[in-house]
């Protein structure tokens, strides 16, 4: 059989090319195009320290088959980002003709006056107390720059005048709106005070050019636990800020000695991604650009009302204990799962609430429920996972924040991750069990769709408790004893080997087989040969894959990405048709590290009504013709 695999990476940078033509998609509003140009410029930052920066330490240890990955990829980046540049120049073009001007420091010299002196106040008040200039000549040691951060390179022309860089503050709001209604990049408000900051030297002129460096932002984490578990992520997150280049952008502008100074200084080597852009950097930021021009968005409807939670004030506790309740969000509103929980906090009769956090909103309303029932003496278990990528110091604080008030706190099963969505309330003799594809995150829940079921059925309620039974066990003794699931499907205990033998026995009906499978990456070298190998058996598959597959295409798999105003992030596993089927929902992805290496939960779905909604959901998208794009063998979108 040829082999059926892709190449992850290639995948990766494919999706993140569909972000981008969502930007370029005239059908959508324009500050909506605007905001997914920041969407676009944040993944690949992310793909750099993450993905990039993966390849690069294959290399090092000596695969020197990924090294040719490299290229494609900077090809493909330095594409990518001319398109960008296209778009953005499209998108302000018309936002210009709307009335929404960006203007440079080159417009306010031109108009001068009572602008030019309004914006001087205003740097001199609240942008340049933030200023820290690094001198650069030979004499001084090239600063340590941070991943990420935003930085010009300052070209003064003179006798003998310094090179300088000057970062960008991130504290600062990117968008400055000037009193005549235009807005202005912060980055220009200091191009236009240059002179404040550097007037004590000589000059004839004075320039400043933006770059930035992307860094391996994977975290080493030995497995001495002789400091705490949070001592130690608080010195590997310390490290983080010096990790190996993987891109350097910059201004093509930038004058070439300063370039290449730059380059040789950052230590950027040629296995690194050079991108010569355009004149402004992170633009991650355009998702925060000031709007206020309804119509120039999506219209904001409101979620659709649950038909079993928003009939009466029934407590919730009351209506799970006679069904299975399913809840959408955002198409249905997050807050019934807070309101679960607060109804929890204060319910006499409640005697212990068990949780985990993998990522939680900032003055997150779940953790203030959890903090509440601890105070009113509930028993609160709350496995807290400290390796959540970007948010591990949120994590530190809101882990501190549940100790304070007797709480609890675990930190999961290092090294692993605990990347599980469960929840367990015992209420005398009745137990409610939450089940989730994605986080327990109300800001998320605006944005991403994902899906939590709440049941008191038993055979999730007692696989669920097993769960936490485990949690408990593991931080205590720091050892993997493997616990029996009847009903759900744990990683790394059941859910390789429960799917593989669904999948099998899909393979065994030959032509009548099905299989149905929404995630967000299929790339698991197993799954993808036993997904291959059943359809040359002759099994119809629907695949909806958002992000990366490294599955080849099949004359019987029909596999698309969708990709709209809001983040496709369930995953559904369906197996066979009419009453042979069986349905899971999960929080796990098809990858290696979520079947084997971190901790996660796929569930049935046994209620006939809750089966209903997740079928017609998944028909609705399985059919989708407007934002899917077809998963082809050349990446073509």
């Amino acid at each position: 059989m040829k082999h059926p695999y892709q190449n992850r990476e290639v995948s990766a940078i494919s999706f993140n090319e569909r972000v981008l033509q969502e930007a370029e998609d005239a059908r959508n509003p324009l500050m909506e195009r605007l905001r997914f140009l920041g969407i676009f410029s944040s993944n690949m930052d992310e793909f750099f320290k993450v993905r990039v920066a993966s390849i690069q330490r294959q290399i090092e240890l000596g695969k020197g088959d990924m090294a040719p990955i490299l290229e494609v990829i900077g090809d493909k980046a330095r594409e990518l980002d001319e398109r960008f540049q296209v778009a953005y120049a499209g998108i302000t073009a018309s936002l210009a003709a709307e009335g929404i001007k960006i203007v440079t420091e080159k417009d306010v010299a031109a108009e001068g006056g009572a602008l030019a002196a309004w914006l001087t106040d205003y740097f001199r008040a609240n942008v340049l107390p933030m200023m820290v200039p690094l001198i650069v000549d030979e004499h001084l040691q090239f600063p340590q720059l941070t991943d990420g951060a935003l930085y010009f390179a300052v070209r003064m022309w003179g006798e003998r005048p310094p090179y300088a860089v000057l970062e960008i503050p991130s504290s600062l709001p990117r968008f400055v709106e000037l009193p005549n209604g235009n807005i202005m990049y912060v980055d220009d408000v200091i191009r236009h005070c240059l002179n404040d900051v550097f007037y004590i030297f000589e000059y004839d002129r004075i320039e400043a050019y933006e770059f930035k460096i992307s860094r391996d932002a994977e975290l080493d984490i030995d497995n001495d636990f002789s400091d705490s578990y949070v001592q130690k992520m608080e010195r590997v997150l310390a490290q983080r800020k010096g990790g190996r280049p993987t891109r350097f952008v910059y201004d093509a502008a930038i004058p070439p000695g300063l370039r290449i100074l730059l380059i040789e200084a950052l230590q950027i080597t040629g296995d690194d991604t050079l991108i010569p852009g355009g004149r402004y950097h992170n633009m991650k930021d355009l998702m925060r650009f000031p709007g206020h021009r309804p119509d120039l968005f999506f219209a904001k409807p409101g979620p659709a009302p649950h038909p079993e939670l928003t009939r009466d004030r029934t407590p919730m506790h009351q209506t799970v204990a006679q069904q299975d309740v399913l809840i959408t969000y955002p198409y249905q509103s997050f807050d019934h799962l807070i309101r679960l929980l607060r109804e929890a906090a204060i319910d006499p009769k409640v005697e212990e609430i068990k949780m985990t956090l993998y990522r939680a909103a900032h003055g997150s309303q779940v953790v203030n429920a959890l903090v509440n029932a601890a105070r009113n003496g509930k028993r609160v278990f709350v496995s807290v996972e400290l390796q959540a990528r970007f948010d591990e110091l949120h994590n530190i604080t809101l882990a501190e924040k549940l100790t304070e008030v007797g709480a609890t706190v675990v930190f999961g099963v290092p090294p692993m991750k605990v990347h599980a969505k469960v929840l367990l309330i015992k209420r005398g003799a009745l137990r409610i069990a939450g089940l989730s594809t994605g986080n327990f995150n109300e800001a998320t829940g605006r944005l991403y769709v994902d899906s939590t079921l709440l049941t008191s059925d038993k055979r999730l309620v007692n696989d669920v408790a097993e769960v936490f039974e485990f949690l408990d066990h593991a931080s205590r003794t720091r050892t993997m004893s493997a616990p029996k699931f009847k009903h759900l499907m744990i990683s790394p205990f059941n859910a390789r080997k429960t799917i593989s033998k669904l999948i099998e026995r899909e393979k065994d009906k030959r032509g009548d087989g099905y299989i149905f499978m929404k995630v967000n990456h299929l790339t698991d070298e197993r799954m993808v040969k036993k997904l291959h190998e059943a359809a040359s058996a002759g099994v119809r598959m629907d695949m909806i894959i958002r992000t990366t597959s490294a599955l080849k295409p099949h004359p019987n798999i029909r596999a698309i990405s969708i990709l709209d105003r809001y983040l496709e992030h369930q995953r559904v596993f369906m197996f066979g048709e009419g009453k042979d089927r069986r349905v899971y929902l999960s929080s796990a992805d098809l990858m290696e590290r979520n079947l084997d290496w971190r901790v996660e939960a796929a569930f049935p779905v046994y209620s006939a009504a809750v089966l209903g909604q997740v079928e017609a959901m998944m028909g609705m998208q399985a059919s989708d013709d407007y934002k899917a794009r077809i998963l082809d063998e050349t990446q073509s979108n």
